[in-house]
């Protein structure tokens, strides 16, 4: 293919974008409805009480529990809440360290900053995921938890991670946002360490509009979880060998009913999204894969992949950077993720200046913070390097066969002018 590059005045692929990469969204239909409209005619909105009770909630809690083989799961409402609660039932609090990877996103940090705890960032290997390698150096003293943070739809390197963690008797909290429904090695993200958070928000597998998930098979720690997520008190009292007595204080990270509705409906959902997007993915790959000059993502378990997102690298960042814009110009929507910094440093701009509502300095006034991080760009030289020549595609369950065919064609013909 050696047509002129629609970058360069060339005529594009396509006349339109791909469709946006919401792959929950874009399968919302009669069965949500079927289940909010349960909800509004029952007029019962509250997980625990009303004139018609419904219970979605705990429904969704037992249905997202079975899917990913865990004993208890704990719905909430936000994937940043998620994180909070997990952390906060491991007792993760002012100075302790948490290690998390350079490329994530700023809830994952945020969570750790408000429990007055510290974000400590390490390099990402060929995965786009946490280096087990760099994180083994970054342990110290002070290290409370570890966060793998499952990017981009497939699994980290969990083997290698939870060998690091049970060699320092550390928590591991698994950030499974980007990841939801991922697998590695036969098990779903989350089940490796101590908990599973995940995010249900509009950009997701699937998607309540906004909410979250965790998840455990620690009864002791689902419990604190329960608590803490509930000012601090227990009113699911069903719960087996709890203690309605045993206070605690505690925030309001419930989930509605009309929340758990939606999530009932799209979680049935989740392997259809799936495995739709894992086909469109493996064929495009398969299209591309003798492309001199594009080489692949690492995956640490092929078979667990979403297929979430296709990602390739190139020869520079320069080139890159060119072929993303190129892609884009032919309305094949394309990101370089580096670029935006949205996943990387825009937000090392809000911890390093400290920008809270409050005074309190926590966790600036920690050790961590008065040495040699100064959270700059360039900090990360591993990370940089692959993440400035990373080319990023979202896939979606509702792609046609022409969608992956101008996806395809237009790789080829960016690949043939650039490279």
């Amino acid at each position: 293919m050696t047509s002129k590059l629609a970058l360069e005045g060339g005529n594009p692929i396509r006349n339109r974008p791909l469709p946006e990469g919401w792959p929950g969204g874009w399968l919302i239909g009669e069965e949500e409805k079927k289940e909010v409209l349960e909800v509004i005619e029952s007029k019962s909105l509250f997980r625990h009480y009303g004139p018609n009770l419904l219970r979605k909630v705990d429904q969704f809690e037992k249905e997202y529990a079975q899917y990913v083989g865990a004993k208890c799961a704990l719905a909430v409402s936000s994937g940043t809440s998620s994180l909070i609660v997990a952390m906060a039932g491991l007792g993760i609090g002012p100075g302790d360290e948490v290690i998390l990877p350079s490329y994530n996103f700023i809830a994952s940090a945020g969570a750790v900053i408000a429990l007055k705890a510290v974000p400590v960032f390490i390099d990402i290997d060929d995965s786009l995921t946490m280096d087990p390698e760099d994180l083994q150096k970054r342990i110290t003293p002070l290290t409370k938890a570890i966060m793998p943070i499952h990017m981009r739809g497939i699994a980290c390197d969990m083997d290698r991670i939870m060998e690091v963690a049970r060699k320092h008797n550390l928590p591991v909290v698994e950030d499974c946002s980007q990841a939801n429904g991922a697998s590695y090695q036969g098990k779903k993200v989350g089940t490796f360490g101590a908990i599973g958070a995940c995010s249900l928000q509009y950009h997701k597998i699937i998607t309540t509009g906004d909410g979250g998930i965790l998840f455990t098979n620690d009864n002791a720690l689902y419990e604190r979880c329960v608590r803490f997520h509930d000012q601090g008190a227990l009113r699911m009292d069903e719960i087996d060998g709890m203690n309605p007595g045993k206070l605690i204080i505690g925030q309001n990270y419930r989930m509605t009913e009309l929340t758990a509705a939606v999530g009932i409906a799209q979680l049935r959902k989740i392997d259809k999204i799936i495995e739709a997007m894992k086909q469109s993915k493996r064929k495009i790959k398969e299209a591309i894969s003798d492309i001199e000059g594009i080489t692949f993502r690492r995956i640490p378990d092929e078979e667990g992949d979403t297929g979430a997102t296709l990602i390739f690298f190139l020869p520079t960042a320069e080139i890159a950077e060119k072929f993303t814009r190129a892609l884009n110009a032919e309305n094949i929507s394309a990101s370089l993720t580096y670029l935006s910094g949205q996943h990387v440093y825009a937000h090392f701009e809000q911890i390093r200046e400290k920008k809270l509502l409050s005074k309190v300095r926590c966790p600036w006034e920690c050790p961590y913070y008065k040495g040699e991080a100064k959270l700059e760009k360039g900090m990360f030289p591993q990370t940089d390097g692959l993440l400035k020549r990373a080319v990023h595609i979202d896939m979606v369950p509702i792609f046609i066969e022409q969608d992956e065919k101008d996806i395809i064609d237009g790789i080829h013909k960016v690949a043939n002018a650039l490279i």
